[in-house]
């Protein structure tokens, strides 16, 4: 079907890397897709009880005998939020994991989309402009420096869920794309 896709490449070896990238992008796709919930999750409940406790020290401040506890309540949620939270820039991790989350899901889409390209075309020449352009956005992925919190043991779980996944995957296709 197509006989010589990249100069470099021949048919198998333009195989086996597509084959590697997806998967790549699948396993960084998952990592953050669950990094992006559980900081969101995290985010939602941190600020939901700060809001709960200001609020209360609000209601505090209208009783006359607790008036100053209210107020030091109140005025401790203002300087954690205003104060606090930017210090430790939790706002960009929070927007980081979500926007990683949403770049490895399109990148991993885009390499499913050049595998199905190569599965319906023979015009090699749509393939490896869609082949170039994914890799391109990986290759974008991979600079963007967004230094956000990694955590190892999690990253190694996707990498083992990815490959059991595709094994199975690959048992059931023979081996083909």
């Amino acid at each position: 079907m197509i006989a010589h896709i990249e100069e470099s490449m021949n048919h198998e070896q333009f195989l086996v890397e597509l084959k590697e990238r997806e998967r790549f992008a699948d396993c960084h796709s998952r990592y953050y897709a669950d990094r992006a919930t559980l900081y969101n999750r995290v985010d939602y409940w941190t600020r939901g009880c700060i809001g709960v406790i200001a609020l209360v020290g609000v209601g505090l401040t209208g009783l006359e005998n607790w008036r100053e506890i209210g107020a030091i309540m109140a005025g401790g949620c203002a300087i954690i939020t205003t104060s606090l939270f930017p210090l430790f820039k939790w706002d960009s991790i929070v927007n980081g994991f979500n926007d990683s989350e949403n770049e490895w899901t399109r990148i991993h889409k885009g390499y499913e989309n050049v595998f199905s390209y190569y599965n319906i075309s023979d015009k090699a020449e749509i393939l490896v402009q869609e082949f170039q352009r994914v890799k391109e956005m990986q290759n974008g992925a991979a600079l963007s420096d967004k230094r956000l919190p990694y955590n190892s043991e999690k990253f190694k779980h996707y990498v083992q869920e990815v490959r059991d996944y595709h094994k199975e995957e690959d048992e059931i296709n023979g081996g083909q794309a």
